[in-house]
This record gives C-alpha cells, structure tokens and sequence, in this order.
C-alpha cells in the first residue's frame, strides 16, 4: 500500500511490550453504522480500528502482507481504551496484542515491531 494510505495513521509504544498508543482517524460506531443503515441489526461489527491496525503494522511497518500468513490476526487484537484527539477527526486508541504466550510466530512478529518503534528515528509513521 502507498504512503498515502496511511496518513494520518501513528503508532507508539507504551511501557508494556505488547500495548501501543495507535491514532487513526474516527470510525463509525456500530451505532453509527446500524442507524445509517451500513450495518443490519443483527450483523457482525468488524472494528475498524483494529483492521487500520493491523494493515498498519503488517503492510506499513513491517511491509509484509496482510494475509492468512500474517500470524497476528483480527482475535488476536483488543481495543482497550480510546480518546478523542483535536477537534475530533482522529482518535487515539490503546491497543493489545494478546495470544503471545505458546505462539512464536506472534511473538517473533512482535519483537521485529519493538524493535522498530523503539529506535530513536521512529517518528510515530516510519523512521526519520
């Protein structure tokens, strides 16, 4: 995927290895979404803010695709917090990559993204 895809998009992180601070520009609710009519009531909500995520650190980041073989998936993630960013365009997320523990190729994928975020150069979008 281009640059452009990403605008906007920032990802830092926090004191825990497998958090990260992860700024995206606002989705829809799944409120939003049903009243609009977007989504059917009864319809399964995909979280956006998961999918921007993961294409971010997969295809941005780390520059692997985004595919069966990628071994972080969509379960994989939670959002556990999140805050309205300005003047409400964008929002900052706190999210966690969980299912680490008997699983090396998460765990492999996950130390290649600290090591990348932690460098000084990182700027939150790529490094300097």
């Amino acid at each position: 995927m281009s640059r452009r895809a990403f605008y906007g998009l920032h990802l830092q992180p926090t004191g825990a290895p497998s958090f990260f601070s992860f700024v995206t520009y606002t989705p829809q609710s799944k409120e939003q979404m049903v009243a609009c009519g977007d989504l059917a009531e009864g319809e399964e909500y995909i979280n956006p803010v998961i999918c921007d995520f993961l294409l971010f650190v997969a295809e941005w980041i780390l520059n692997v695709p985004l595919n069966n073989e990628f071994p972080i998936g969509y379960d994989d993630v939670t959002v556990i917090c999140s805050r309205q960013r300005g003047n409400g365009s964008q929002h900052e997320y706190l999210m966690q990559i969980s299912g680490l523990a008997e699983n090396e190729p998460k765990r492999s994928v996950l130390e290649r993204l600290l090591k990348i975020v932690h460098r000084k150069s990182w700027n939150g979008f790529k490094p300097t």
